[in-house]
């Protein structure tokens, strides 16, 4: 039976599935198994659509989005399916004429103006809350590297004039709330600079070193609950002005470094159990590097869970121009509740580019699960990155039987006459559970191209 239910007809495993129950824990992979079956089989290149930058399917599948070219607004649509009927077999008819068009595969539900003049929207950036349907949309002024450090500012990060973030409703587009951050860097590309956990969302200021947990509530409102920077405790700073010990300037570290600093101590401490040789050994471990501690500071955030945050530390070009290579990088995992970091990991190269983890940046379509299709992951992968362009089709190859390929996704036009000498790059949107997708290629100064691909 086992067998039978991997066969490769559709038709037969529909009809064993409603007798074989999954093992316990497994029905994911089981009805993920299934899509070995069901695959995009027809492209329609150089689809007829609106001159926009699609972003991306939300999770559920419920609504494509995307951005207009002049980065001013946000465009909605809510994914439909091409029908057509015929008296013969259906695959010896050619599909309608209205097949070439967008709008027979999407139906646009709005368009809505989020940035002003002298804004745009980040088209890299968007976190969806699918248990409200809310999407968390930003818009930004021009990037300045002249701005001098003043208030609190790391000095060689570099200001934006305004960050605003937008909780949209996807059902009919109202803007529900906002929030601004005024003379601020906030690294909006594939929201890294934002992380988004259930209802709370943390939100990583480089330039004044400060992490902003906001709490999404059930109205639509955005709430700061939380501040973690400067300040820890949120009487902190109450209790330094009523001790008379108000910092003034930079004669404090910020309390999340001392916390750090504090940890590294202790570890170092405890290291030895030699008492005549413990101070020897912080000498050489803590003191020798205590410069090089303090100039750490926070690159990126993740959420653990509601109350632990996954911290990652280190110096401030690697944090500006995200060459972290040669850079020295601390993973912290830091308790918001009780104010302490309750362990720190000095990680190896290969694992500083991909921790902390960024919020919904990988498609959750089953064509990506590497237990059941295998693809070269230089041309295509589930990472939400822009890919170059390749003239051969990409094969999805099945793992079960290795030397059957299941189905191809050829980006570029059908007639593959393009300028080999013209750079260009591709990206994929992959429905999360339809067998459906988009190839998007884009060449400099040239229209761009967007392909659908889906099961006829």
């Amino acid at each position: 039976m086992v067998g039978f239910f991997r066969s490769g007809n559709l038709a037969s495993r529909v009809f064993d599935r409603q007798f074989l129950s999954p093992r316990p824990g497994a029905t994911v992979n089981t009805v993920r198994q299934f899509y070995e079956n069901l695959v995009p089989s027809y492209t329609i290149y150089d689809i007829d659509c609106p001159d926009y930058s699609f972003r991306k399917f939300t999770d559920d599948g419920k609504y494509l989005v995307a951005f207009s070219r002049n980065h001013q607004d946000l465009i909605v649509y809510r994914p439909i399916w091409l029908t057509f009927s015929c008296h013969e077999e259906c695959d010896s008819h050619d599909l309608p004429a209205n097949a070439e068009r967008f709008d027979s595969f999407f139906k646009q539900l709005y368009s809505i103006s989020l940035a002003s003049s002298n804004e745009y929207i980040c088209k890299d950036f968007f976190l969806y809350m699918e248990c409200h349907q809310y999407g968390l949309f930003a818009t930004s002024t021009a990037q300045s590297n002249d701005s001098s450090a003043t208030d609190g500012a790391i000095h060689g990060v570099p200001s934006i004039e305004k960050i605003t973030f937008y909780l949209v409703r996807l059902e009919d587009g109202a803007i529900l709330d906002e929030k601004a951050f005024c003379n601020d860097f906030i690294n909006l590309a594939h929201s890294i600079g934002a992380y988004l956990y259930e209802d709370l969302v943390c939100i990583v200021s480089l330039r004044y070193q400060t992490i902003h947990v906001l709490q999404i509530r059930d109205s639509g409102s955005l709430v700061e609950v939380r501040r973690i920077g400067a300040f820890c405790r949120e009487d902190d700073e109450l209790f330094l002005y009523s001790h008379g010990q108000a910092a003034q300037g930079n004669s404090f570290l910020p309390g999340i470094k001392q916390r750090l600093l504090s940890y590294i101590f202790r570890k170092t401490w405890n290291e030895e159990p030699d008492q005549a040789l413990r101070v020897q050994h912080l000498k050489k471990k803590f003191y020798f590097h205590f410069q090089d501690y303090v100039d750490l500071i926070i690159w990126k955030v993740q959420f653990l869970d509601r109350r632990h945050l996954f911290i990652k530390f280190g110096s401030v070009d690697g944090g500006v121009t995200r060459s972290t290579d040669q850079n020295l990088a601390f993973f912290a995992v830091y308790n918001m509740e009780t104010t302490d970091i309750v362990s720190l990991y000095q990680f190896v190269k290969k694992m500083m580019a991909s921790l902390p983890y960024t919020c919904q940046s990988q498609s959750p379509s089953p064509y990506f699960d590497l237990s059941i299709f295998r693809y070269d992951e230089k041309l295509i992968s589930a990472i939400d990155r822009h890919r170059h362009c390749t003239e051969h089709p990409i094969k999805f190859i099945s793992v079960r039987q290795p030397n059957v390929v299941k189905f191809k996704i050829k980006p570029g036009s059908d007639s593959g006459g393009s300028d080999s000498r013209a750079k260009r790059i591709s990206s994929f949107l992959f429905h999360p559970f339809f067998p459906l997708a988009l190839s998007i290629q884009q060449t400099y100064m040239q229209p761009t191209v967007v392909n659908v691909h889906f099961r006829r």
